[in-house]
């Protein structure tokens, strides 16, 4: 049945002639809009590599590549047209090199092709590696700084002063570093460095005088003040309506104030100078808000209280915000300001651009290039050739976006410099509600700008909505538009949520009952601000399988409560067998936890998850994990690497002497520490092992021990590569074999694994050497980074943990957002400077004489600008969250208790329109902040959270008809469930005997629980055995029927393998003895290297031993233990004679597999399945006439026991003798053991 295709994406598929712009909500299916467009273009005759498409990530190139292969191949198969299947199939030869890529694929390819326009050597390497790439711009920038350091610049001092502190000039390394970066999203940084000076130059003009003033402040400005008045006057006329002579005095007041901040706005409109806007700004003042008589009307009552608290907002924002953040300072202070930050932003630009140019010079001459220059470079090829850039303009059909809500201007340039300009050919496909990179320096102004252009009919471009969510099931698509359409907004969020923007309910799968929405709140009175409590966390006493923590772990106890309760909902839905809808199966069944997954802000609560999970048994895989280096055998490793490069290091030194590499305890640090008090560790360390031992001979053991073993790595590191370095440390400590035996151990052993990899891939970026790699590893922690430690391929049915980040682009049937009220990260907004990729740097100017530091405008108004895209970055991150969940959601938060929840969100009162208050909306500090106002106002929301019933339903949300409930869970409730109660087995037992089963479910029950397996024998059976294994099952040679062993005689033996006792590693050795075994291979060796063209003497067999030996076959002490004349009376048998005789026809130490029925071999076995069967045959003559096997043995043997010897070799003779029939293809004649300490052959 073929796919039914909506309008707006039957528009999306067909449209063309001009640019289209799509706008596709969550789960609108664009990526089978985007496949069926491209093969749409193809049936109409369009190469597919005429076609540029362009992915966000390699992933979603691949996956596109692969549905448009198998959108080809099925309308190949449907049509009957000869000549439309031959080109179909050219399509699908040519689709493996058509141009499906990122941007930067693109442009690899681009240069790779052209490097020779921009005079690139062409055997270049991406800078892939995100530390690597830190390093070197750090080691460049710190030569650079160096130098100027050097030069006594005045004005770079001083910029050196104001963004550093009296530890470091870090402040101004990565105020450096960022300006570069977003100077790079720019088609043309260098100029846009240049200008970054330009805001601050007033020149002799007044401040308000300014462009700055009056393109961007102005306008700011007067829409505050306004908004402040028309606030005003909107509560005016709500006091006059309801009763005007019991608001009299407040309805003056209002009216007065209201006309103030309107007067206040014509001033700056007409133009008045600084100095008297602040001298007016400075003289407002505002009288006491006055009483009312008594009233027991609750209307008048809840509306005084209701205009007192917008008269107290107003008031707040011009005293607090805009008066102090733009008018604070005399107009001589902010003239001497703005001539301040002049000099620091221009010589900060010329600073950042010898930075670039010097970074730039150091890549060339690593041949390394980065993504952002493969841009840089594709973007000036193709402005400085015009044929090439006409080339790709005729080339590509149609250039087709997907995600373009995430690219940025550099990106956006590149396009349009090789796109069509009338008709335009580009089409864009996104969503810029799911803009969540603006980490990335993403620019979802440039989505944004176009879906407005292109709303209207005279536009150069068309703007296509596909507001269809085929993903959830209504309840979500519901909660997320009764939410979004009061919070999302132009002014707040950078959109409006209208009608065009909200989701539809587009799928017609999922049955009529749906789940509802579930709002967990945790609520814990410990903690009156969900305040940072620091510990370990309380079952770490008691669980067995944990990984132990640092003792200054810091965890928030709100978030820890979420956590708990949030893993133990996810084991009630499992274990109730909470049923979910099988889209595919088109049927309900139980929910597992492979449908299950738990987002979060941050990677910071996935510790705590994991070990919940842990504790409860939920199977579980963390996307991205941040606590690799905080695991102990990592944090070993790492010790004894940096004591390897430098061992004056005390604590890394006294933790690998703590571990199990060394394993000195507590007090016997402290007699090393005591025994030189005046130095490092180290010293002492070396003063007790250069002396005598005295009392202390096991620590001096010890101590002697680890400094040879630190002598030998040292020496190793600085003549090898590092990750033999690893190791052999690996190798030498069996430190990788400790940690598989612990807990976890296959996790910590795959954790070790990770480091030797990453230390080989270290090895080929520029950088070399142990020093640079523990700096390299430093700066990945420093920058919030890991490394992924690698297992087997977890089950699917495991709950996915990831970011909101992580999880864009997937979605799960049952989805949990937690720790919903932690607060967004505004740091980025409390530093000395901020950046924007259009009106660049704003800066906070340092006094040097009285240190005082004074705020710009400039940088006042750019913390609002910043503050706002801040919100609307995390309003869609929220609606990111609450897209994935295909039919149930989670929120879980966590409180104080209710009223606190409730005090938070009956700030949504202060609205009676569908938008919630700017101020609500802007000061929101969490997730819940909006999501609790938003639900406080829907009609049922007091029955729901069981609370006072003073809330005033707004009307404009009856539409969305969202389902949802509230769980409360406690402190208290949560303790006394997360304890380990100890399992009653006689209640237990009791109440499973309460459960009737019906015959069918007993018969089945008693077949599992009594199966057995029918070729049970094999599975006890090695399929693998040696001669030595196996001998004595083929001990008597005269039966035809071989005798076999039944293992069930050792009752040691668990199954069908029989092997010799395991050694001892080397390691656990103490004292090495040269066993008769070593000395018997010796003799079998001798005897296969001996020259048989003439009768071997004592001398000639001497000979041969030490040549042996000198070529490191032979240990020469296993070679003084060979005795010479035993060798040599071989020779004199009647055998050995033979063997001399005939040497032409002999053939020695010949290996052999013989497969084997296992029922011949093993008792009890009704299988003939073969067992493989192998070994080496000591020699055989085979003259033609006659074959015979001959088998040396160094065993202690007398006359007396010749004939147990004989018994106790026969089966292995017997062996050889079948295999070596099988090789030759004749039987063997004769079979001999030679018993060297009798000097004898026997026959057997």
């Amino acid at each position: 049945m073929a796919f039914k295709f909506t309008q707006g994406q039957s528009q999306a598929i067909h449209e063309s002639g001009h640019d289209i712009l799509v706008s596709a909500s969550a789960g609108s299916g664009k990526t089978r809009v985007l496949v069926e467009r491209v093969v749409d273009k193809i049936k109409h005759g369009i190469d597919v590599d005429r076609l540029l498409i362009l992915t966000f990530t390699e992933a979603a190139a691949k996956e596109m590549k692969e549905r448009i292969q198998k959108a080809l191949r099925e309308a190949c198969n449907q049509t009957e047209d000869e000549h439309q299947k031959g080109f179909l199939i050219n399509q699908l030869v040519k689709l493996n090199t058509a141009d499906i890529s990122t941007i930067d694929a693109f442009c690899l390819k681009f240069i790779q092709n052209y490097y020779y326009k921009a005079s690139l050597d062409p055997s270049f390497r991406l800078l892939t590696d995100q530390t690597e790439k830190r390093l070197l711009r750090e080691d460049v920038l710190n030569d650079l700084l160096e130098k100027l350091y050097g030069q006594d610049d005045a004005d770079f001092i001083e910029l050196a002063e104001n963004f550093s502190n009296d530890r470091s000039d870090d402040g101004l390394t990565e105020l450096i570093m960022r300006v570069f970066d977003f100077a790079n999203v720019n088609p043309d940084p260098e100029s846009w460095i240049k200008s970054l000076p330009q805001t601050y130059q007033i020149g002799t003009k007044d401040f308000t005088e300014s462009a700055f003033f009056k393109e961007n402040l102005l306008p700011m400005l007067v829409e505050k003040l306004r908004m402040l008045a028309i606030n005003m006057e909107k509560a005016r006329v709500t006091m006059q309506e309801q009763d005007e002579s019991f608001f009299a005095k407040q309805i003056a007041l209002f009216e007065d104030e209201g006309n103030r901040y309107e007067n206040y706005a014509k001033m700056l409109e007409d133009g008045a100078d600084y100095a008297t806007l602040q001298k007016t700004f400075a003289e407002m003042s505002y009288a006491r808000f006055p009483s009312t008589k008594r009233t027991d009307d609750s209307l008048l009552t809840e509306t005084k209280a209701n205009v007192k608290l917008i008269r107290d907002e107003a008031k707040k924002i011009f005293t607090e915000k805009i008066v102090p953040e733009y008018f604070a300072v005399s107009s001589t202070d902010l003239e001497q300001a703005l001539k301040q930050a002049y000099r620091l932003v221009k010589k900060l630009s010329e600073v950042v651009l010898k930075f670039a140019a010097a970074y730039q010079t150091e890549k060339r001459s690593r041949r390394v290039l980065e993504f952002s220059d493969l841009e840089h470079y594709t973007l000036s090829i193709l402005q400085k050739n015009d044929d090439i850039r006409q080339d790709l303009e005729e080339r590509y059909a149609e250039i087709m976006v997907d995600e373009y809500q995430d690219t940025n201007q550099l990106q956006e340039t590149i396009l349009t410099t090789i796109a069509r300009k009338s008709p335009g050919n580009m089409f864009m496909v996104g969503d810029v509600k799911q803009s969540i990179y603006g980490f990335r320096l993403a620019d979802p102004g440039l989505f944004l700008e176009k879906y407005r252009r292109y709303a209207n009919d005279d536009s150069d471009g068309q703007r296509i909505i596909l507001a269809e969510n085929f993903r959830s099931v209504k309840n979500v698509a519901s909660i997320t538009n009764l939410i979004f359409s009061q919070i999302m907004s132009r002014e707040v969020g950078e959109m409006d949520y209208d009608d065009n923007a909200q989701l539809v309910y587009g799928s017609s799968d999922y049955p009529e009952k749906q789940p509802t929405a579930e709002i967990l709140l945790y609520f814990d009175k410990r903690n009156e601000t969900a305040e940072k409590t620091t510990g370990k966390m309380r079952w770490d006493m008691t669980s067995e399988n944990h990984e132990s923590m640092d003792a200054d772990f810091t965890i928030e106890s709100a978030a820890q409560g979420q956590m708990l309760a949030t893993a133990e909902k996810i084991k009630q839905l499992v274990d109730s067998g909470f049923e979910i809808y099988d889209r595919k199966q088109k049927k309900m069944r139980k929910i597992s936890y492979g449908d299950i997954a738990v987002l979060s802000g941050t990677h910071g609560n996935h510790l705590i998850l994991s070990e919940e999970f842990k504790r409860l048994g939920i199977p579980y895989k963390v996307q991205k994990s941040e606590n690799y280096f905080q695991t102990t055998e990592l944090r070993i490793m790492l010790a004894l690497l940096n004591v390897i490069d430098n061992p004056r290091q005390d604590i890394p030194l006294v933790a690998v002497l703590r571990s199990p590499i060394v394993g000195l305890n507590e007090n016997e640090l402290a007699l090393l520490r005591i025994n030189d008090r005046s130095g490092d560790y180290y010293q002492a360390l070396l003063k007790f092992y250069e002396e005598s031992p005295g009392q202390n001979q096991e620590l001096h053991d010890k101590v002697k021990k680890f400094m040879e073993m630190l002598e030998r790595f040292r020496t190793l590191a600085r003549q090898n590569e590092l990750s033999t370095l690893i190791w052999k440390i690996y190798d030498e400590t069996h430190f990788l074999e400790y940690v598989s035996g612990m807990p976890g151990g296959s996790q910590r052993a795959a954790n070790l694994h990770a480091l030797y990899e990453r230390a080989a891939a270290y090895e080929k970026t520029s950088f070399k050497g142990l020093f640079q790699f523990i700096r390299f590893i430093n700066k990945m922690q420093d920058q919030n980074e890991d490394l992924a430690s690698a297992l087997n391929e977890a089950s699917d049915d495991v709950v996915s943990v990831m970011t909101i980040h992580g999880s864009k682009g997937l979605e799960f049937p049952v989805v949990f957002l937690v720790d919903a009220t932690k607060r967004f990260n505004t740091d980025s907004l409390k530093g000395k400077y901020l950046l924007n990729e259009k009106d660049g740097v704003s800066i906070t100017c340092l006094n040097r004489k009285t240190r005082v530091e004074t705020v710009t405008p400039m940088q006042s108004y750019a913390k609002e600008k910043a503050a706002r895209k801040l919100c609307a970055e995390q309003m869609r991150l929220l609606y990111v969250a609450l897209t994935r969940a295909e039919q149930k959601l989670f929120i879980v938060a966590g409180y104080k208790d209710e009223d606190d929840a409730l005090s938070k969100w009956k700030r949504a009162k202060k609205s009676e329109e569908l938008l919630l208050s700017a101020d609500v909306r802007e000061n929101a500090v969490c997730f819940m902040d909006w999501i609790g106002a938003a639900l406080y106002r829907e009609r049922n929301f007091c029955k729901r959270f069981d609370c006072a019933d003073d809330v005033r339903p707004c009307h404009y949300l009856d539409k969305f008809s969202a389902e949802y409930e509230f769980e409360k869970i406690s402190f208290d409730e949560l303790s006394k469930n997360a304890d380990n109660q100890p399992l009653d087995l006689k209640k237990w037992l009791k109440d499973q005997a309460k459960e009737e089963l019906d015959a069918d479910d007993a018969d089945f029950i008693n077949k599992v629980l009594t199966y057995r397996y029918e070729h049970e024998g094999l599975v006890k059976t090695a399929a693998y055995q040696s001669v030595s294994e196996i001998k004595s099952a083929f001990a008597d040679p005269d039966e035809k029927v071989m005798s076999k062993l039944d293992p069930s005689e050792n009752e040691e033996e668990k199954a069908n393998r029989f092997v010799s006792k395991m050694e001892l590693p080397k390691f656990m050795v103490h004292e090495e003895k040269i066993s008769g075994a070593a000395i018997g291979s010796a003799v079998h060796l001798v005897m296969e290297k001996l020259d048989l063209t003439k009768k071997p003497s004592e001398s000639s067999v001497k000979e041969e031993i030490s040549k042996l030996v000198e070529d490191g076959i032979l240990n020469e002490e296993v070679a003084k233990r060979i005795r010479i004349s035993d060798i040599c009376r071989f020779f004199e048998t009647d055998l050995g004679k033979t063997i001399l005789e005939k040497h032409e026809f002999v053939k020695r130490e010949v290996p052999f597999s013989l497969l084997i029925p296992a029922n011949e071999i093993f008792v009890g076995l009704s299988e003939s399945d073969p067992v493989l069967v192998h070994g080496i045959i000591d020699g055989y003559v085979d003259d033609g006439k006659k074959v015979i096997l001959f088998d040396y043995k160094t065993d202690h043997a007398t006359e007396e026991n010749v004939s147990e010897v004989k018994k106790r070799y026969a089966g292995q003779i017997e062996l050889y003798s079948m295999a070596l029939k099988s090789i030759l293809n004749k039987p063997v004649d004769e079979k001999y053991l030679y018993l060297t300490q009798l000097g004898k052959a026997v026959d057997l």
